[in-house]
């Protein structure tokens, strides 16, 4: 039995409906059932190299690369994991690909996620253990990369992450962004960032542990999208939230594909637009910068999940 104040304080966090909901779907998650009971994620990917026009083909299982861009998908009987590293682009001027960092990065997540012990609870530490076994297997790697990975734990429903950098998630439940990530920089367009030590010097990137984790409750019906900073860069959150209204409750995975497909065009070409007001070129003004008006090139990588239970 709860308090008279945990009561109060369950209330004020969960109006009466959702109340309902989340009790509903914790007796599908309760720990009688089996795994294959437990929620998990209908998913779609897509994405862009800013170097092409929008692609429309589902990514292909052996790249997971858009541009510099990366991802990882890994499913467990105990968690559902996404992620997505965007490798930063200063390191072209030294002839160097930072999408390489950023594809090893997400795989080294990915091989680690599978681990029987992992059941999503801590995507941080997950970061962590996968960026420093990254480090100690190899010296010839260079370059950095942001970092953002959401961990479903399938047997409480509950929503785990950890994000470092400017690429991000955010989590919709009937039209409305529930819960978000927030952006690290340490200034203008400089966002945190991993980094790998270079000719035996002390790295001049960020630490894992600096990645930000949260945690919350979903509900069937959810959705939950991982993305690199080129979507959040050049689209409105406002307009964003329009382009998935349909995707709200869908657990057909080809019509969630249809929607990241739109998704990503739509920021493709609003990243190209020279008039379009985009939340990239609204920061720089607030910053005292002249970058004018119109969106910013970039590679643009979506993972769209939406939360089903049996």
């Amino acid at each position: 039995m709860f308090s008279a104040h945990r009561r109060c304080m369950l209330l004020r966090h969960f109006p009466l409906p959702a109340l309902k909901q989340a009790q509903i779907l914790n007796i599908r998650c309760g720990s009688n059932n089996s795994s294959k009971n437990y929620p998990y994620l209908v998913k779609a990917v897509q994405g862009s190299a800013k170097e092409r026009q929008p692609q429309y083909q589902r990514p292909t299982s052996d790249s997971h690369r858009y541009g510099e861009d990366s991802w990882f998908i890994s499913s467990t009987p105990k968690a559902e994991v996404m992620g997505v590293a965007d490798g930063v682009g200063g390191w072209r001027v030294k002839g160097i690909d930072a999408g390489i960092f950023a594809k090893e990065l997400m795989s080294s997540c990915s091989s680690n996620a599978q681990r029987p012990e992992f059941d999503g609870r801590n995507p941080r530490q997950l970061l962590i253990d996968s960026f420093n076994q990254l480090k100690g297997k190899t010296t010839t790697l260079q370059g950095s990369s942001t970092a953002c990975l959401v961990a479903l734990k399938r047997s409480d429903c509950t929503l785990h992450t950890a994000n470092l950098g400017d690429s991000g998630f955010l989590v919709l439940r009937g039209g409305k962004v529930v819960h978000r990530s927030y952006g690290q920089h340490h200034g203008f367009n400089t966002p945190y960032q991993l980094a790998m030590p270079q000719d035996n010097k002390q790295r001049g990137g960020d630490e894992p542990e600096a990645a930000v984790a949260t945690h919350m409750p979903l509900q069937e019906g959810d959705l939950v999208l991982t993305a690199t900073d080129g979507l959040f860069d050049n689209m409105p959150e406002s307009l964003l939230v329009r382009q998935l209204a349909t995707a709200q409750g869908e657990t057909s995975s080809e019509r969630l594909q249809l929607v990241a497909n739109k998704l990503v065009a739509l920021a493709g070409n609003l990243s190209v637009s020279a008039n379009f007001q985009s939340p990239f070129a609204l920061r720089a003004r607030a910053n005292n910068l002249n970058f004018g008006s119109g969106g910013k090139p970039d590679d643009i990588t979506i993972i769209l999940a939406s939360v089903a239970v049996p």
